[in-house]
Formats: C-alpha cells, structure tokens, sequence
C-alpha cells in the first residue's frame, strides 16, 4: 500500500488560490511565505489520489519509457483473480463520471462539473435541463409512448410485396449520393436485376434480394422526399418494414455475399435515420457475418474486389459505431488481411473517400484501444499522454493526407460540393476529424500536468467547437442526415462552449462564444420545427439564453466577486482555464524579471480578476525561473478541477 503523499500547497493558499511558496532554508511542508507573514499555522494535507489497479508491467508516472504495456488488463486479473479495478462504465449517453473521460463527444457533464456550473449560476435549471436532454436522447426520439420500436416487432409485422412506380427514382438517388460513401454493391448488377419484367416473382422467391431491394428504395426515397423523422406511414419507413420482413430468413440461413449485402444495407438505413436503437443488432449481424465469410482474409473464391469492398464498408461502420458506443470492436485489426480495392465511384474530385475512411476508422481503433478501453484505463497518466501524441501524429497524417478541398481545418467552401455525394463526404470528413480531436482534448485535460499543454488542449476545444458550429450551415436538417452530424458533433460544440462561457464570463471571446451559442441553438430550433416536434429540441437554446443571462448579470456588477469560489471538488473543464492564470491579475500583468519563487507576483491577487486571461503559455512571464514546467502540478496544486 502506498504511504500517503502531501500537497505541494498548504490549505490556506490553496483555499485563497494563490501559489504556496516555502523558503529554501525551510524542510519541505513546514511553513510557506504566507503563513509565516500572516502568523498562521501552516497545515499540508494529504493528497487525494485517484484510484487504478496497480500492474507491474504498466509504467509508471515519471517513468522514462512511457510506451503502452503489450498486456492487458485480462492478463492481470488471470494472475489475481481476486483483485479488482476502479473502472467506470460508459454506458450513460449525456453524464460522464468525475474521475473518466469517455470516448463519447456528448458524455460531458459529470457530477462536478454540473456542481461547478449549478454554482456560479446559482440556478438549478441546469441540472433539470440535463435530465431532459439525457432523458430524449435515450428515447432517440424514435417512438410515440405507446409504441414499441424494435427489430423484433418489425420482422413480425404484416407486410405485402409491392413495385413502386418511383422504384427507378429511388434506385438512382442511392447510388448518386449513398453508394460513393459505401460502395458495397455492383451497381449494374442490381439494376439489372430489379428492372427485370417479373421482379415482384423474384422479390417474392429470392429473399436475399427481397431484403436488400426494399432497403435501398428506403434509402434511395429518403432524398426524394418521402421520409420523416418519426417512424410513420411514410414511403421510406413502409420499405424498410418490407425489407425487415426478410430479416429472420436472412439470420438463419447459410452466410452468403447476397445476405450481407441485405444487412448491410438495412443497417445502412437504421444509421442514417434512427441512430442506436435499430443500428446496433444489425451492424452486429453484418459483422458477424462478414468474418464468418472470411472476407478480412485475403484468399476468396468469389468476386475477391466486391467481397474485400463489403469488408471495408463493415469495418468503417462498425469501427466508428464502436468508438462512439465506448464500446471495444468486434472485428480484430490484427487479423485483417485483405487489400483495400479501388472503388471508383468514391473517387471524388480526386479524394479517395473509401481509402480516407478505412484509415480514420484505424485511428479509432488505435485511440479506443490505447486511450478509452478498460486495460487504457489502469495506464499512468505519462503512458497515456503518449499516446494521446501518437493518435495525434497520425490523426494529421491522416488529415494531410485528404485533398485541399475536404481536408479539416480548411474553409469548407460551397462551391466545391457540387453535388450530394461530395457534400455528403466533405461534412463526414470534416465531422469525423472534430470527433476525435474532442475526445484527444478532453482526456489531455483529464490527464496532463503541463500547464502549456493544458492550454493548448483547452484552446483546441474552443476552435474545434467553433469550426463544428460553423459547419451547421452545410447540414440538411433531413431525415436521412446522420444523427452524428445532425445533432451529437453539434450538441458537443454546444456543451463546451457553454461550459468556458460560465466559467469566463469576461474573457475577451465571450462575446463571440455567445453569437456561436445564439447559431447552435437556432440550428436546434430549425430541427425540432422540421420535425414538427417529433426530436424537441427547442429547449436547448435555454444553453444560450442561461450563458448571456449570466454574462449580462456579471457585467452589470462589475465591482462584485462573480465567481463562486471553486473549492477542491469544483469540476469544470474551462474551470482549468480560471484557476492556471491565477498568477497574474488582470490589469498588472506581471515583470518579465519576476520569477514565481517571488511572492509580491501572487499576494493580493483577486479571483474574480482573472477572467480575461487565457492560459499561460510556455513563454509567459510567470514561468521565468521555473526549472521545469513538470515541476508544476496543476492537478496537485488546484485540486480535481482539472477532472
């Protein structure tokens, strides 16, 4: 067991949130420059560490060779088997736990961090507004109360066989918009076969076909038209019933190319329309499926390029559904061995989607297995910022790599999306970017020690949730939008920006932070009316309206301490932004000559001063004299605000 450790500050500079210096010619946690100037008793208490199973195979902090442990966490268990670990589940869509950052972009606000808000805002609308949006997203706005939406009930269902007169139209816009981002399919081969004079006998016979032929109509009248965004008599949701009714043959029939086309396809729909509650059994089926057929390997008797395409679209799937679930995939990367074929209809402006998409997906399989799984959780804090720096090394490879044109970071300009399909790849690619570097973020701030990087972390949130609201404009508030694109990336930039704002209500962005919230919450708006209130999402400018509200009232009382004091529990991801400028005041900022080891730099500063600075970055004045920035501890210094 280990003996307890001390904080570097005392209670009483910790409590006035000031830096705790001790004399050199003072033993270490006897008395600071404070106490003794104020003839206080100096009390260091002890320090509150957070819980993980300790391995011996695992480095440790301030080990010189912080590169992950090849074994598991499995492995450790198999060798104690009565140990166990303090492990959270991520299961919660909208709530985190105070001591994990999870892979999801929404799982945010954990029990601090809402406190931390609750507080300064001295309203407890906050907390009631988290429950409502926890509540709906759970719900996934699918059914109406007295109806239950499942694979089950909709197999079951009474349907009949029946050829649409706009089948062709359907059929075309699939394959205009839908099959350049998962070119699973041949496309000649399916159109020859659903044009033939007797189709509604082959729809009736070949059950395969049956299934895949009424999910890619599904699909395909989702852009003419005929669809909403609650399951109805519409045409989109009628096919899809239809292609549903073939479900149990295709399940309990012998794995074949024609069976997995049709769970593809059906699970293509269920993504794009009603996110986890239909997605989940059929991608797992059609993953299953996949590796059953061996397709991941590299030897096949079939059509070896159409087999090895049908893989790659799977794994994209599969791997991002996974990353964003906090969930660990169920297809294994090191037993991959196919080529990934050229498909030429995802060659877009010379952008090779079905390529860039493979790759991405590998970055999440990487980031989830080395940052968010459970053996990624008993890792040191040193072990996982490296590999936060290796996910983001080839993440901007990865972003190089796309053409000027779509790549992240990059204006995204109208003109160049001339049609669905690139439009469609241009949001995916520039969302999927967002996703990870929110998840790299969050968990940098989580973990890091360095006040640079924290900031560096912290800035990057505040662009990334910028450039996601501006992207909102691209976005076609339809049904068949991807609930990733049309609310989770947004509803993310929305959280964090809400959260600094409360936090910082005089920093100099505010202003501007406040317009981004005004665009989101109108983008939330403009979907719960074209929804005609079937996703309720209106309420979420109650955000926007609690933010300006509370900076107007701290504007208004200028002279009055607006911040509520964060006590060590306070949580708060921009609470890290508050409390690491604690070493300069707002209207004295501090000589270049001045070290920290100075006292007069830190006595009589105010906290409630200190919201018009950023971070300190690592050639800021207040650093001069520090031996090293790993000398400083924000997390021991400050407390669990950086949770």
């Amino acid at each position: 067991m280990q003996s307890p450790r001390l904080n570097k500050s005392c209670d009483q500079c910790r409590s006035r949130k000031v830096r705790c210096i001790v004399p050199p010619a003072q033993p270490r946690h006897v008395a600071c420059t404070h106490c003794i100037k104020r003839n206080e008793t100096c009390q260091f208490s002890n320090l509150k560490r957070r819980l993980r199973a300790k391995d011996p195979s695992t480095p440790q902090k301030g080990s010189s060779n912080p590169t992950p442990s090849a074994e598991l966490f499995i492995d450790h268990l198999m060798r104690n088997p009565s140990e166990s670990a303090v492990l959270y589940d991520e299961f919660s869509i909208l709530k985190a736990h105070d001591d994990r950052v999870p892979s999801s972009g929404i799982a945010f606000f954990s029990p601090k961090r809402v406190d931390s808000l609750v507080k300064r805002l001295a309203d407890t609308r906050l907390e009631d507004l988290i429950h409502q949006i926890d509540k709906t997203i759970r719900t996934r706005l699918l059914a109406r109360p007295e109806r239950e939406i499942s694979l089950y009930t909709l197999a079951k269902a009474p349907t009949q066989l029946e050829v649409d007169p706009e089948a062709d139209s359907h059929v075309q816009r699939y394959f205009e918009v839908l099959h350049p981002i998962y070119p699973f399919l041949d496309r000649r081969a399916f159109e020859e076969k659903a044009r033939i004079s007797n189709v509604l006998h082959l729809l009736g016979t070949d059950y395969a076909f049956c299934g895949l032929y009424y999910a890619i109509l599904a699909l395909g009248c989702q852009y003419d038209g005929f669809s909403s965004f609650i399951p109805d008599n519409n045409r989109a949701w009628k096919f899809f019933q239809i292609s549903l009714s073939r479900l149990d043959q295709i399940l309990t029939s012998s794995e074949s190319l024609a069976n997995l086309q049709a769970l593809t396809a059906m699970a293509l729909f269920a993504t794009s329309a009603f996110g986890h509650q239909l997605d989940r059994p059929l991608l797992a089926a059609a993953s299953r499926m996949v590796l059953a057929l061996r397709y991941h390997k590299s030897i096949l008797n079939e059509d070896s390029a159409l087999c090895h395409r049908i893989f790659w679209v799977i794994y994209h799937l599969e791997k991002r559904y996974s990353f964003q679930a906090g969930t660990s995939s169920v297809i294994a990367d090191c037993d991959i061995g196919c080529p990934i074929q050229t498909a030429p209809e995802s060659m877009i402006g010379g952008y090779n989607w079905l390529l860039s998409s493979v790759r991405y997906s590998r970055i999440l399989s990487i980031a989830y297995a080395s940052l968010f799984s459970v053996s990624a959780s008993t890792h040191s804090d040193d072990t996982l910022l490296a590999s936060v720096d290796h996910v983001h090394s080839v993440l901007e490879e990865w972003r190089q790599s796309i053409p000027l044109e779509f790549r992240p970071k990059e204006p995204l300009q109208r003109r160049r999306l001339i049609d669905g399909a690139s439009k469609e790849i241009a949001l995916r690619t520039h969302y999927y970017y967002y996703h990870i570097i929110i998840a790299l973020e969050r968990l940098t701030l989580h973990v890091s020690r360095d006040i640079a990087r924290s900031e560096n972390a912290m800035r990057a949130l505040l662009n990334t949730a910028r450039e996601v609201i501006n992207l909102t404009r691209f976005i076609d508030v339809e049904p068949y939008t991807p609930v990733f694109i049309l609310a989770i990336l947004p509803l993310s930039a929305l959280f964090i920006l809400f959260d600094f704002v409360i936090h910082h209500p005089s920093d100099p962005e505010t202003r501007g932070y406040l317009t981004l919230l005004d665009i989101v919450a109108g983008h939330f708006s403009q979907l719960d009316h074209a929804s005609s209130g079937a996703i309720p999402s209106s309420y979420l400018s109650e955000f926007s309206h609690m933010a300006r509200q509370y900076v107007q009232t701290v504007q208004r009382k200028p002279d009055t301490a607006h911040n509520a004091p964060l006590s060590e529990s306070s949580g708060g991801l921009s609470a890290t932004h508050t409390t690491t400028t604690a070493a300069v005041e707002t209207n004295s900022m501090p000589n270049p000559a001045m070290g920290p080891s100075d006292p007069a730099l830190m006595e009589g500063v105010d906290e409630s001063s200190l919201d018009n600075l950023y971070f300190l970055t690592p050639d800021s004045d207040w650093t001069v004299g520090m031996h090293s920035l790993e000398e400083f501890d924000p997390r021991e210094f400050y407390g669990s605000i950086f949770l």
